[in-house]
C-alpha cells in the first residue's frame, strides 16, 4: 500500500503517525469513513437474513428463544437474571414488525430482532477501528471496512445474530461502549462523561456480564492524559447517564404486581425484594461459577483457545497478534485497555462451568477486531519494506488475496452455519399440539423441551387454542419457592400443586389426560407411550 512518504511510518525502528507525524485525511477519506459504517452493517444485515432461523430454533444453544418470547408477549419476566433493556426492546419490536408484516411468525420476528442488533454492532466496529487508525494509515476506511466485515462473519456473532436470544443486543452495546469510550470527544465536555455513562448502564441494565469490562473502562477513563477523568463534575456526569438507563430494572417488580393474575412466564416471581435478588443476581446460576475442577481446567482453557481461535481463523487472530505487538510497542494505554478488557471475561468463561459459556467471548472477539485494525495495515507495510522496488503491485496483491479470503470465508462458513431450513424446534411443538388434549397436564424439564411449549402457550396461543384448559408444569423449577407460590397462583384448582410433581401426577392420574415432553424419573418408562413428539401417561392397572 503507497504511503505519503517513501518510508513507512510503522517499522521496527519508528512508531505509527499517531506518535509522531499524522496523515492528513483527504474528504473522500472522511466522507467514506462516515458513510462505511452504514453500508457495512446493511451487508451484514442481508447475510443474517438470509441465513435466518424461520422460527423457534434450538439451533445455537437458542434454546431460551421461546422463553424470552414468551415472556415479551406475555409482558412476564425471562429467566435470570431478567433482561429487561432487552425484554422491552423486544416487546416493541414484535408489535412494531407484526403491524408491517402481520402474518408473520412471532420467533422469526425475534430472530430479525437479533439480526438487526448483530448487524448494527458491525457499523459501530467498522466506525471504531476507522477512528482509530485514521491518522496512522494511507486508506483508513478500507482497513475499518475489512475489519467490521470480519467481525461480522465471526462464527459467535453470526450464530447469535440469526436467532432469538440476547447476545447480539450485547454485541451490539459492546460496540456502543467501544465507540463512545474510545473515540467520541464532543466540542461540549458535559456530552461525553455522560453518553459514556449512559453506555454503561444500558449494558448492564440488559447482562450483568458487562460489568467484567468495567476494570478496563475506569482504567481508560483514570488514564486520560488531559485528567479529565480525574475531576468529580466527569463522574458525576457518567453516573448520571448510568443511572437512567438501569431504571429499567424496575420493570421486574412492576409487571409482578400488574393485574390479578402474574404473567404465565415470571421467573422468580418477583413482587418481593427476596425474588428480585434471586432474580437479577443469577443465584440459580451461582453454582456454575469457578466450579471446574483442576482435572477439567486444561480442558476448558483449550476450548477457550480454540473457541478464539477460529472466530477469525488462525491467519486472521494471527494478524490480530501482529496489531498488539504495534499496540504494545508505541500505544501502551491502548495495549493496558485491551487487556484488561480481555482478562477478566476469560477468566470468567474458563471458570464458569457451563457447556455453553463460550458465548461470553464476543467481548473478546471484539477486542480482536480492534487489534485486527491495527495488524491488517502494518502487515501490509511490513511486506511492501521487504519488497520496495514492487511494493505497489504487492501492496495492491495482498489486499486483493485478504478481500477474496474473506469473502470465501463467508461462503465456506455459510452452509454451515446458515438456519434457512431448522425446523427441529417447530417440528417438536406441531407433534406436542398433535397429541394434547383438552385439559390435559404436561410436565417438562429441559430448556429446550419447557420453553418450546411456552412458547406454543404463550407466545402464539396455539397450545391453549388446541388443548384449552391446558397445565403445564417445570419439574426442574419445583426446587424454587417462588415456582410453587407462582403455580398455585396460576393454577389454584390443580390438586397437588401446593405438594409436588409426584403428588400432582398421582393426585390427577385418571382425571386428565397427562403427557410428558420427555421420559422423566416422575414416571416408569413403562407408563409412557409415545404421540407425536411427546409422550402420553398411561396409569398402570391396579
Amino acid at each position: 500500500m503507497a504511503r505519503k512518504s517513501s518510508k513507512s511510518k510503522i517499522s521496527a525502528s519508528s512508531p505509527p503517525a499517531s506518535t509522531t507525524n499524522s496523515i492528513t485525511l483527504s474528504p473522500t477519506d472522511i466522507w467514506l469513513g462516515r458513510g462505511l459504517p452504514f453500508v457495512l452493517a446493511a451487508v451484514a444485515l442481508a447475510l443474517y437474513v438470509v441465513t435466518l432461523a424461520p422460527g423457534l430454533t434450538w439451533a445455537n444453544y437458542g434454546a431460551d428463544g421461546g422463553d424470552l418470547l414468551a415472556a415479551a408477549v406475555q409482558n412476564g419476566v425471562p429467566h435470570p437474571t431478567g433482561y429487561p433493556l432487552y425484554t422491552i426492546l423486544l416487546q416493541i419490536w414484535l408489535k412494531l414488525v407484526g403491524l408491517l408484516a402481520p402474518n408473520s411468525e412471532i420467533a422469526w420476528r425475534g430472530n430479525l430482532f437479533s439480526a438487526v442488533a448483530g448487524a448494527a454492532s458491525v457499523g459501530f466496529t467498522c466506525r471504531v477501528a476507522y477512528q482509530l487508525i485514521k491518522t496512522d494509515f494511507q486508506r483508513p476506511w478500507l482497513w475499518a471496512g475489512m475489519v467490521g466485515l470480519a467481525w461480522g462473519a465471526t462464527p459467535l456473532l453470526w450464530n447469535q445474530s440469526i436467532i432469538t436470544e440476547v447476545y447480539a443486543l450485547h454485541a451490539l452495546l459492546i460496540a456502543f461502549h467501544g465507540w463512545v469510550l474510545l473515540t467520541y470527544y464532543p466540542l461540549q465536555s458535559w456530552r461525553r462523561p455522560v453518553l459514556l455513562g449512559l453506555s454503561i448502564g444500558l449494558g448492564l441494565a440488559h447482562h450483568v456480564t458487562f460489568a467484567l469490562l468495567m476494570l478496563a473502562t475506569l482504567y481508560w477513563i483514570w488514564s486520560e492524559p488531559d485528567r479529565t477523568g480525574r475531576r468529580f463534575r466527569f463522574w458525576w456526569l457518567l453516573g448520571l447517564g448510568a443511572l437512567l438507563p438501569l431504571l429499567f430494572y424496575l420493570r421486574i417488580p412492576l409487571v409482578a404486581h400488574l393485574g390479578e393474575t402474574p404473567p404465565p412466564v415470571d421467573w422468580g416471581y418477583p413482587y418481593n425484594l427476596q425474588g428480585l435478588w434471586w432474580l437479577v443476581s443469577g443465584a440459580a446460576y451461582r453454582r456454575y461459577l469457578f466450579s471446574v475442577p483442576l482435572s477439567g481446567l486444561l480442558s476448558r482453557v483449550s476450548t477457550w483457545a480454540l473457541t478464539v481461535s477460529v472466530q477469525y481463523t488462525p491467519l486472521g487472530l494471527a494478524l490480530s497478534l501482529i496489531g498488539l505487538s504495534l499496540i504494545d510497542q508505541y500505544l501502551p494505554r491502548l495495549r493496558n485497555w485491551g487487556l484488561l478488557w480481555v482478562l477478566p471475561i476469560s477468566i470468567y468463561t474458563i471458570g464458569y462451568n457451563t457447556f455453553d459459556s463460550e458465548i461470553y467471548l464476543l467481548a473478546v472477539g471484539w477486542m480482536l477486531a480492534i487489534w485486527l485494525a491495527y495488524g491488517l495495515p502494518a502487515f501490509t507495510e511490513w511486506l511492501g519494506s521487504r519488497w520496495p522496488d514492487v511494493r505497489p503491485r504487492m501492496d495492491h496483491a495482498f489486499l486483493v488475496m485478504m478481500i477474496a479470503g474473506l469473502f470465501a470465508l463467508v461462503a465456506v462458513r455459510l452452509p454451515r452455519y446458515s438456519l434457512r431450513h431448522d425446523t427441529e424446534a417447530q417440528e417438536f411443538v406441531d407433534g406436542a399440539l398433535q397429541a394434547l388434549e383438552p385439559n390435559s397436564l404436561v410436565f417438562s424439564s429441559g430448556d429446550a423441551e419447557t420453553f418450546a411449549l411456552w412458547y406454543s402457550a404463550w407466545a402464539t396461543g396455539e397450545l391453549i387454542e388446541r388443548a384449552p384448559g391446558a397445565m403445564l408444569v417445570n419439574v426442574a423449577l419445583y426446587q424454587f419457592d417462588w415456582y410453587r407460590e407462582l403455580l398455585q397462583d396460576l393454577y389454584p384448582n390443580l390438586p397437588g400443586v401446593s405438594e409436588s410433581p409426584s403428588s400432582i401426577l398421582a393426585q390427577n392420574s385418571g382425571t386428565r389426560p397427562i403427557f410428558f415432553s420427555e421420559k422423566l424419573p416422575l414416571a416408569p418408562v413403562e407408563t409412557l407411550q409415545p404421540v407425536g413428539s411427546i409422550w402420553r401417561f398411561v396409569p398402570p392397572a391396579p
